[in-house]
């Protein structure tokens, strides 16, 4: 049998390699956050999909909406009363319209949320990819620094009085004569 005492190095070396491995290096937080760019930017191409299915969706009901659509459509219906028929027939469509414009809602709100998170998530792998590259130079709280130097005072220098205006001087030349 082993000793408690034994087994105490082994529960510390496993326990460093288990925090070890749950603490990302700089390299592994910019790979996964472009995994996660990767992933958001598929969901969006599904929603994308998904928005095109609806709209196409929408366009035929409003065509079916049409009334000589709606008369074709109960034509080969054998009924005494037609009216009601065609009636049932479009508010049955219009039902179907509210259904895929409230499902069109709901995706183009999902698009927008998927378009935010991926321009959050690249800032934020740019911001990592900065990090990761940035000088690592920075120094140590250990290490003493030297006294600030207080500034030294400017200077005083005279002001001189604004210099007068020169005028310029006109030389008498005699006049040509020609």
């Amino acid at each position: 049998m082993k000793k408690s005492g034994q087994n105490a190095p082994n529960i510390f070396i496993s326990l460093l390699l288990v925090l070890g491995a749950a603490i990302p290096a700089p390299g592994q937080d910019v790979s996964a956050a472009e995994l996660r760019i990767e992933r958001l930017r598929s969901q969006l191409r599904e929603v994308v999909d998904r928005e095109a299915q609806l709209q196409d969706r929408a366009a035929r009901l409003d065509e079916e909406l049409k009334p000589e659509n709606v008369e074709r459509s109960v034509a080969t219906i054998g009924t005494t009363d037609a009216a009601a028929l065609r009636d049932k027939r479009r508010e049955q469509l219009e039902k179907e319209k509210a259904d895929v414009a409230g499902q069109l809602s709901e995706v183009a709100a999902r698009r927008a949320g998927l378009e935010a998170e991926i321009a959050a998530a690249e800032s934020e792998a740019v911001r990592l990819k900065a990090a990761a590259l940035a000088p690592k130079e920075a120094p140590s709280r250990n290490t003493p620094t030297a006294a600030p130097v207080p500034p030294t005072p400017a200077p005083v220098l005279k002001q001189r009085a604004p210099a007068k205006k020169r005028t310029p001087r006109r030389r008498n030349r005699p006049r040509r004569r020609t």
